[in-house]
């Protein structure tokens, strides 16, 4: 996913080539998921022959500020990228992936072609995770304005203050990873520059906000400042980082030799905040408990409170029990124990209390009735129900009464 470093590659090669140009015409297929609020109609209306006056960045999303409202406001989401059509060896691809130079390129949402220029350009997302908005508001003041207002500052942008992150940390309760990621914390941090802030400060990515002390929080605090910084100052161009950094290292995963260090340093994955992870165990030690220990002291916590409850239901029983016969002394057992005394009661006898008839249980001494087995065939006394051998499993259906 394109991050803070790559959002300012984007927008710096907008000032170059687009700035100060008018958008002569507009090609814009309907996408409903792409265009959030608006539509690919009303984008095109909305911006054909107007002049772009700046290109402006907050984080992931960036901005070109028209001579009039309304102004387009962007996300590339997982996938999406700007394409320029005279400057091809600036599209971004992946590693190994060929550099694609038709033109118009594959997936594009909208194309502008220029007046007096034969330069366009093109916002391509294959996966359409990418969001496009028009936005009726001050364009150099849309950081006031939703979604803007919603995320968090700009490392780069409006740098933050070691007090300030201190503050923030202590507020919350999660994986220091997961809170990296949040953009209504910090804006323009992704999966690769969280990893690499972590790596610098010897952070381990499970670790909890709120067990940070003051020196792991300085530290972080630095890594933040100096990495967002070089991403962006360089461009995100990789080439220019320093070979010490994670960031170089880390795509080698599964990769024979691929997941070292150039120290020899082993590169260790796992999910953190529903991202994969690259961390060096031996360098970045948990600080507190981890995700799996406070899962477990949680879900410990939970069997405690279920334990007391019952115990407290069942005292809540045996009050009752001993108001309803208060001459007789109950014993004290769980519900459990005295549901389990009970079935072993019944399978002694042979028949569960129920599969009795309404009139046996008044008086089992009176013969009022013959006791059907069904399953045998016989007829039994009342009298002789204990002597006649219907000492049979609670499994057993009742047996069927018959009446004279």
């Amino acid at each position: 996913m394109p991050e803070i470093g790559e959002v300012a590659r984007i927008v710096n090669r907008l000032r170059q080539h687009l700035v100060g140009r008018t958008i002569a015409s507009i090609t814009a297929p309907e996408d409903a998921i792409l265009y959030k609020d608006t539509t690919a109609s009303e984008f095109k209306s909305a911006l054909t022959g107007r002049k772009v006056e700046a290109a402006l960045q907050h984080g992931k999303y960036f901005w070109l500020v028209m001579d009039q409202a309304p102004h387009p406001l962007m996300h590339l989401g997982m996938t999406g990228w700007i394409h320029f059509k005279n400057d091809p060896a600036y599209g971004y691809r992946g590693e190994g992936k060929p550099l694609e130079t038709s033109w118009p390129p594959r997936f594009h949402k909208f194309l502008f072609r220029l007046k007096d220029s034969d330069d366009e350009l093109a916002f391509v997302d294959s996966r359409r995770l990418g969001r496009v908005r028009l936005i009726h508001h001050d364009g150099y003041d849309l950081r006031n304005v939703p979604p803007l207002s919603k995320n968090g500052p700009d490392p780069v942008q409006t740098p933050i203050s070691f007090e300030w992150l201190q503050e923030q940390l202590a507020k919350r309760k999660v994986p220091i990873k997961a809170w990296l990621l949040d953009q209504g914390a910090i804006s323009g941090i992704g999966n690769w520059v969280a990893d690499e802030c972590l790596y610098q400060s010897h952070i381990h990515p499970e670790s909890y906000t709120n067990n940070l002390q003051p020196e792991h929080v300085k530290a972080l605090h630095e890594a933040i400042c100096t990495v967002c910084k070089l991403a962006v100052e360089t461009n995100a161009d990789s080439s220019k980082f320093p070979d010490n950094w994670l960031m170089l290292h880390r795509w080698g995963k599964g990769k024979k030799g691929g997941d070292v260090m150039p120290n020899g340093d082993k590169i260790s994955f796992l999910t953190v905040g529903g991202r994969t992870s690259a961390f060096i165990e031996k360098r970045q030690k948990q600080i507190g408990p981890n995700v799996a220990e406070l899962k477990a002291e949680k879900a410990g916590k939970a069997v405690g409170k279920r334990k007391l409850k019952q115990e407290e239901e069942d005292k809540s029983d045996i009050a009752e029990e001993e108001k309803e016969i208060p001459h007789k002394k109950v014993e004290k057992v769980s519900s459990r124990g005295r549901r389990k005394k009970q079935e072993e009661d019944e399978s002694e006898s042979g028949i569960k209390e129920e599969t009795i008839p309404d009139q046996i249980k008044e008086d089992p001494d009176q013969p009022v009735a013959e006791i059907h087995d069904k399953k045998t065939n016989k007829k039994y006394d009342v009298k002789k129900i204990e002597m006649d051998g219907l000492r049979r499993s609670s499994r057993r259906k009742p047996a069927e009464v018959v009446y004279d």
